[in-house]
């Protein structure tokens, strides 16, 4: 016990009510949870009259070891999964007689796909069954996460509908719901979501069964209790049955699944409405990394409103954590990434390496850049790059160029051609594309001759220009020896296939993954400087690379996403892509919620604080002229976290000065944190002017307050120039710049700093 801080034992001690535990990232949540345990265990509470609920199942099988080697040959409480206790409480009311038998095989999610992809080509109309049948991901995708994000909740279909941003043509997604839901009781199917979803619908109509399962626990602990959605709440409230006492512990500052459900309500206001007594708790000391870090990441979530007020700092064992900052061109991230990793490998491991993307598209460059220079890495990503369907079309193109397409059968060719035909989808009638891929099987070679005898006759002649390109492209593939690079660049020229990824999904963050991806492989093939006869063979080397890398035991730099990070941590933590396009990110018509400013921050909160020695954040190189792409201009998120005085504070503290110089005001939070320092450490401000390269950093002074009505309004932007307000409302506002065809969508609250009205 003595091992405990003062925050964790005053935890330890609570003894009886409510209690809600704040903790910052890298508290030893799991440390002052198992002491808990141990210390209401030898105060006479009987391990089968406590509950603790965790959020998955590592977490969960973790924290077990960790228990009983604290409490070791004595009888420990049950420690689950949300899942797994719904799933156990399923199969009570299947034997109670008050839900039906399910098959013992979860439906996957392929099983899934098929159902929800023959349901909505039922329930679509002539022209949009044809879409969804040539366009099979752009709708099957978003319905599946549809269907999910419902059963997050106990609302209606229609009502989540109606407060996601969705084309109005996905509405059948709501009576595809149901249809499914209908489809899985004929079928006597459940899937993940539906250990939760069945039982606690149910429960939550059925008083009289509720209590059943209610009110027998003297303790329910929750952990990461900020990751917790309206259906595992309304379970929660279920097993609590207003007796007992039910302890949470979490971060709003980490609350980043939204997605899935999630809100920091939850954890910031939900709990003390639902409970009314609580206790409340903070764990503010890290033991993953040094203060620095704290600071910075202070700085930056203390931005951030719908929050606890906790002050984030390093334990006095932490190391010294930097944070540093690299400058470069978007495109030649993968290579800047590549070279932080090559510096750290020579003091650190593959596995102590972590590259943090916003988005999966990010990490498409990283992998083949190491891929390429052959440095072991794994990914958290199901599939490697190289394999995505994205690519299929170059694949196969490649395939034709080097000779090997006749190798393949009848069938195999048949799928094929429809990939050739379909990539992008050229506007026909999938039957007749279907048809044209069953006669032209039967080729082995002149493959654009063959393909150009196969038109139709009945096609407009629009239709068989567009078709008659291809083939001319597959007989340059055939015939011409060139640089793979441009092989692949006509494909892409001749058939607008960024065009068709656009038209072919409905989010912009599917846009982005698929653009990147593709982008990143034509980059990948153009620096590998190889010719149409070798790139293929080339390409399996490559691919079996990367397969044996995922498939062996063998650890490397770890390619993951920010949501995938969360729980984890490495010694050295690489975050590309801090620009203002990708940080914030607005993802429109995803399946959440419009991103807000704040869920934002907290994922780069959460990115940065995975790491225990070093930090890297690349940023844009200081770009110059009126127009500058997202992707070149600095995230706000860069200036929050006040990098520059962080470092200084953090050196003025270990040296143990008096007295620090800083470019801006001490925010409230740090006055109060500088006060606790022995010696207290005083504050001189003086500001320092920015860099006038490019108006980055300038705030212009607003001429007037923003008028009530900004529908045409002039305004000017820093950054981006002059242009006329189009639209705006309480969280967006669309601008056309002068001199740009298409308007941009800006978030108010980081453009308003940037704009002056005309």
């Amino acid at each position: 016990m003595s091992a405990l801080t003062s925050s964790q034992l005053q935890v330890v001690q609570h003894q009886q009510g409510h209690a809600r535990v704040v903790a910052v990232a890298g508290a030893g949540k799991t440390t002052t949870l198992t002491h808990f345990i141990q210390q209401r265990l030898q105060d006479g509470c009987s391990p089968r009259r406590m509950l603790v609920l965790m959020y998955n199942k590592s977490a969960q099988q973790e924290f077990e070891r960790k228990l009983q080697r604290l409490i070791e040959g004595q009888p420990l409480p049950e420690v689950r999964t949300f899942h797994s206790l719904g799933l156990r409480i399923y199969r009570k009311l299947i034997e109670l007689g008050e839900l039906p038998a399910f098959q013992q095989s979860l439906l996957s999610d392929s099983e899934m796909d098929s159902v929800v992809w023959r349901l909505l080509q039922q329930l679509a109309d002539d022209d949009t069954r044809q879409d969804i049948l040539s366009q099979r991901k752009k709708w099957v995708e978003p319905a599946c996460s549809f269907i999910d994000l419902v059963k997050a909740g106990l609302k209606p279909a229609a009502e989540v509908f109606d407060q996601l941003d969705l084309p109005p043509e996905c509405r059948l997604f709501v009576e595809a719901f149901d249809l499914f839901e209908q489809w899985r009781k004929d079928n006597r199917r459940i899937g993940f979501s539906d250990m939760i979803y069945d039982p606690v619908r149910l429960l939550a109509e059925r008083q009289d069964l509720a209590g059943y399962f209610g009110g027998h626990m003297q303790w329910i602990l929750v952990d990461e209790y900020q990751d917790i959605n309206e259906i595992q709440q309304t379970l929660l409230d279920i097993l609590h049955g207003g007796r007992g006492s039910v302890m949470v512990i979490g971060d709003p500052d980490q609350t980043i699944y939204e997605f899935r459900g999630s809100m920091p309500e939850f954890i910031v206001s939900g709990f003390d409405k639902r409970l009314g007594d609580v206790t409340v708790y903070q764990l503010p000391e890290t033991f993953r990394y040094g203060p620095q870090l704290s600071l910075a990441a202070n700085y930056l979530i203390h931005h951030n409103r719908e929050r606890e007020p906790v002050v984030g700092r390093s334990h006095a064992s932490t190391p010294a954590t930097s944070l540093q900052a690299h400058e470069c061109s978007p495109a030649s991230e993968a290579r800047t990434t590549l070279k932080l990793v090559q510096q750290a490998l020579e003091q650190h491991q593959p596995s102590d390496i972590a590259v943090i993307s916003r988005l999966w598209g990010l990490s498409a460059p990283i992998e083949l850049a190491l891929l390429r220079a052959n440095v072991p890495y794994r990914l958290d990503h199901s599939q490697s790059v190289l394999e995505r369907w994205e690519l299929e079309i170059f694949w196969l193109l490649l395939e034709i160029a080097a000779g090997r397409f006749q190798q393949r059968t009848v069938e195999q060719r048949r799928d094929a051609w429809l990939t050739i035909l379909t990539t992008p989808y050229p506007k026909i009638r999938r039957n007749l594309l279907e048809s044209m891929a069953t006669q032209l099987a039967n080729a082995s070679q002149h493959y654009g001759a063959a393909m150009q005898a196969a038109i139709p006759d009945d096609l407009n002649k629009w239709q068989k220009s567009q078709l008659k390109e291809r083939a001319e492209v597959l007989d340059s593939a055939e015939l011409i020896r060139m640089p793979a690079r441009r092989l692949l660049n006509t494909w892409i020229d001749v058939t607008e296939l960024e065009q068709g990824v656009k038209d072919s999904a409905f989010s912009a963050q599917q846009v982005e993954d698929r653009l990147q991806t593709i982008r990143a492989f034509v980059q990948f093939m153009g620096e590998s400087e190889h010719n149409t006869d070798t790139a293929y063979d080339y390409l399996v080397e490559m691919r079996d690379r990367a397969r044996q890398q995922n498939s062996s035991k063998q650890q490397g730099v770890r390619l993951t996403s920010i949501h995938k990070s969360k729980g984890l941590e490495w010694p050295v933590v690489i975050v590309p892509g801090l620009n203002g396009h990708y940080f914030p990110y607005q993802p429109e018509g995803a399946f959440t919620t419009p991103a807000s400013v704040e869920s934002e921050r907290r994922l780069l909160y959460v990115a940065i604080t995975r790491a225990r020695h070093q930090v890297h954040l690349i940023r844009p190189t200081p770009a110059r002229g009126k127009q500058i792409p997202d992707r070149e201009l600095d995230s706000p998120f860069w200036r929050e976290l006040s990098l520059t005085d962080s470092q200084r504070l953090d050196k003025a503290l270990a040296a143990g000065e008096s007295e620090v110089t800083l470019l801006a005001k001490p925010p409230e939070w740090l006055e109060g944190l500088l006060s606790q320092c022995e010696p207290v450490l005083k504050v001189d401000v003086k500001a320092e002017k920015p860099a006038a390269t490019d108006g980055r950093y300038a705030r212009p002074r607003r001429v007037s307050a923003p008028p009530q009505t900004l529908r045409a309004q002039r305004v000017k932007h820093a950054s981006l120039g002059s242009g006329r307000v189009l639209d705006k409302d309480e969280k967006y506002i669309k601008i056309l710049f002068d001199g740009e065809q298409e308007p941009r969508l800006l978030v108010l609250e980081v453009a308003r700093d940037h704009l002056q009205w005309l």
